[in-house]
Parts: C-alpha cells; sequence; structure tokens
C-alpha cells in the first residue's frame, strides 16, 4: 500500500484495527480480539485541564480551541473514505505544550512526561498505582526511529502547542513491522513514540485500564531503543499502570500494540 493508493478500499478493519500488508517483518494478519484497548469516554475540558495541569501550560491553546482542532482531525478522517474505520477504533486527543527543542528523548521522558503520567494517574486513580519499573534511567538512551514520522512531531513542539489524536490501532505487531507498515501510508499519520503516548495517558489515565478482559500494552515503536531487539513500554497490572523496558526480539504477540497520531 503506497500513499497513493487509497480511494475507497480502507487500510483498517471495521474495528479501527490497522491490516498488516506486505510486511517482511511479523505481524498476525487477523486478531481475535482477546486482548483490546477499549474506548474511554471523551470529555474535552477535563483532558486539556489534566495536560494544563501534569504537562504545564500550552502557549496560546485554549480549552475550546484544542476541542475545535481535535474534532476537525476526527472530521477530516470520518469523511475521507478510506481512513473513516480508524475512527471506529479506540481514540483520545491530546496536546504537547510548546517546548525547547528537545535535546535528550530519554531525559525529556524521564524529568518531565513519566512523572507527568504518575502524576495525572495517582490523581484520578488514588486506588491503583503507577510504577516506574525502569530504574536504570533514560539519558542517552532513545532515539527516533527515520521511517516512523515522529521527528515532525518533536519539531513541531518547538514552534507551537500540538494538537493531536492517538489511535492504538497497530495490533499484533512486531516492533519493527509498526515501524515498517508506517512507509505505507499517508503522511498524515505518524508512529507514536513517549512524548505523544505520555500525552494521550495524562489527558485519559485510564486508557489501559479494562475491568472485564485484559487490555494491550503499548510500545512507544516509534522510538529507538539502545539495542535493536529492545523497546520501552506503558502495560497496565491489573487497573495499575507501569512503565518498563523489554526485549521483544522482533516477534509479534497479540498482547502488543503500537499507536498511530494525527495532527490538526
Amino acid at each position: 500500500m503506497k500513499n497513493s493508493a487509497y480511494s475507497t478500499s480502507s487500510p483498517f478493519d471495521i474495528h479501527g484495527r490497522l491490516i498488516p500488508s506486505a510486511l517482511t517483518h511479523p505481524a498476525n494478519l487477523e486478531s481475535r480480539r482477546y486482548f483490546r484497548i477499549e474506548q474511554p469516554g471523551i470529555d474535552y475540558p477535563a483532558i486539556f485541564n489534566r495536560i494544563k495541569k501534569h504537562l504545564g501550560p500550552p502557549l496560546a491553546l485554549t480549552h475550546e480551541q484544542f476541542e475545535q482542532r481535535a474534532q476537525s482531525i476526527l472530521t477530516r478522517l470520518q469523511e475521507t473514505p478510506w481512513a473513516e474505520n480508524i475512527t471506529r477504533g479506540t481514540h483520545v486527543p491530546f496536546f504537547l505544550p510548546r517546548s525547547e527543542r528537545i535535546g535528550d528523548i530519554g531525559d525529556s521522558l524521564e524529568k518531565t512526561y513519566l512523572p507527568a503520567v504518575e502524576s495525572s494517574f495517582s490523581e484520578s486513580f488514588p486506588q491503583y498505582q503507577f510504577s516506574n519499573h525502569h530504574q536504570t534511567g533514560l539519558s542517552g538512551k532513545l532515539s527516533v526511529h527515520p521511517d516512523s514520522r515522529h521527528q515532525s512531531l518533536l519539531d513541531a513542539m518547538h514552534e507551537q502547542d500540538v494538537v493531536g489524536y492517538y489511535f492504538p490501532c497497530l495490533t499484533e505487531y512486531a516492533v519493527p513491522a509498526a515501524q515498517e507498515q508506517i512507509s505505507a501510508l499517508p503522511d498524515m499519520f505518524h508512529l507514536a513514540g513517549g512524548h505523544d503516548t505520555c500525552a494521550a495517558l495524562v489527558g485519559s489515565p485510564g486508557l489501559l485500564q479494562r475491568h472485564k478482559g485484559y487490555s494491550n500494552m503499548l510500545w512507544l515503536a516509534a522510538l529507538q531503543a539502545e539495542k535493536e531487539t529492545a523497546g520501552y513500554y506503558f502495560e497496565p497490572y491489573g487497573l495499575n499502570l507501569t512503565f518498563n523496558r523489554r526485549v521483544h526480539f522482533g516477534t509479534a504477540s497479540e498482547y502488543w500494540a503500537s499507536a498511530l497520531v494525527v495532527l490538526g
């Protein structure tokens, strides 16, 4: 599937999952949906206020502008026949406050974004716990995968407040398969990394909670770890939330998910 290949046929199934196509890395062609991330309620003012409180205020964005820009992303996708199905899957809006240019991704995540996930989760669910199990630090360990398009999001953060929608629709893909699949999609789709995933979880801290059944874990697939076969991820533990690193060996699992981001 190339950027110009879409007319009315959709690369997304009726549940919003991106269907694996023409990959050299493993991904399950069909999903039994045993693990899945359920759609939370979308309360734009509440999401805006959580991100503003825990990540910092935007440069100029108001909650009305946030809602308008986020809604316009959904409208654009819903009015595009081949892309409409992605909106049938789980999706949450987020914004990223304008920041200085990010020199060290791991340092930025460790000092600002992971603490924001923890404080938002703890405030929303004081009976549960956020745990960062990776205790050896992230500084100097993360870089942007060159095919992910994630660098354009980080560059945009240096210029303005960034608004996006987060779609955890790459379920049951190996991490290298998710990195490979993004190149077959039009340029408006970005593979999610650390800052956007954290912002999505700050705004919607219960995203990985599932009271009946099991949720997927979320890879930060746009980021390369210090070893090619390893990666970083968020994972539910019961109704708690954890962050950690693990070796994936380039294999696929029905438990794994990565996400796409569309900006607006």
